[in-house]
């Protein structure tokens, strides 16, 4: 029976071993040698008297003891990492560090982040852009990625749906070659975000038009394919939400309001799994799914 709760250095060096699968990656994080840390572990099994660990000459696995009190042990950590942090962090300005793609910042997040940073005068945001890849350095508390609602490693909880429609330069309305009804699209050149996979499901959905989605110009960046489309290059295939603000000042139009098709990827919430979020980063998200729901309520008209 175990009387005193083992000292944390050795939950600290089981913890960190077990979720690395590796005495020695866990020697070179907790800074100590590898005969330290396998001492620590072996301290602990002989206090609980218990097997943590089956060992080898090539790996280390966890038994099923070792398996229910890494389980048992992880929520306490992080909640104690979050105390530690917070009490550090007394009395300076809060800082919150997210991830988020470029084109949701600018375009969706930005208009709307003043509500949220009135409610908290000093609170200071440090945003960390990334496009079709997670980085999620251990400051990052949270990240805003878009995709398919899978992310190894973390858990992801979906924030906002987008709606795209063709859109286009009002110059395009007019003269002789005027787009004037969808058939007309095959006549000009398409605007393509990466590759071809939007418009490919857009006609799929509107099949009657007569398109050859495979042509076009590709730009790998949202907010570029916009200049472009609002500079008379072509027809692009945007999200209605995120191009709201050029919609409003007649920059671009939608000449067909009509054939708006709901993409199958989204906005996500992503977060580390068994991991708690500061206070400020809760009403954050908080107030981020209220923002989107309002949204997808109201969505932008074509």
């Amino acid at each position: 029976m175990v009387t005193r709760l083992p000292h944390l250095s050795l939950l600290l060096a089981f913890k960190t071993v077990a979720e690395h699968g590796s005495f020695t990656r866990a020697a070179d994080l907790l800074h100590l040698s590898q005969s330290a840390v396998s001492q620590q572990v072996v301290r602990l099994e002989e206090a609980l008297g218990v097997q943590l660990f089956v060992r080898s000459t090539r790996s280390v696995s966890l038994t099923s003891a070792g398996h229910d009190l890494l389980n048992d042990i992880r929520g306490a950590f992080d909640e104690l990492v979050v105390a530690f942090d917070r009490c550090a962090r007394k009395g300076e300005a809060p800082t919150l560090h997210v991830e988020a793609e470029p084109v949701l910042s600018a375009f969706w997040l930005t208009p709307r982040l003043k509500q949220f940073t009135q409610r908290f005068p000093g609170l200071q945001i440090k945003l960390l852009l990334t496009t079709q890849r997670v980085e999620f350095p251990r400051e990052v508390e949270f990240a805003i990625k878009w995709g398919d609602g899978h992310w190894p490693g973390f858990d992801a909880e979906f924030l906002l749906g987008l709606n795209y429609a063709p859109v286009c330069s009002p110059s395009l309305l007019k003269g002789p070659k005027a787009l004037l009804l969808p058939a007309d699209l095959q006549h000009y050149q398409l605007l393509h975000d990466r590759n071809a996979d939007d418009w490919d499901r857009w006609h799929q959905q509107f099949p009657e038009v007569p398109l050859n989605f495979q042509r076009g110009h590709v730009v790998t960046d949202s907010n570029v394919l916009a200049q472009l489309a609002a500079a008379g290059h072509g027809v692009a295939l945007c999200a209605l939400e995120l191009v709201e603000s050029q919609l409003r000042h007649g920059e671009l139009v939608t000449p067909f309001p009509q054939m708006t098709m709901r993409h199958w990827l989204a906005y996500h919430v992503l977060t580390r799994r068994h991991q708690m979020l500061s206070e400020v980063a809760t009403q954050f998200v908080a107030w981020l799914k209220a923002e989107a729901a309002a949204a997808d309520q109201n969505p932008p008209r074509a």
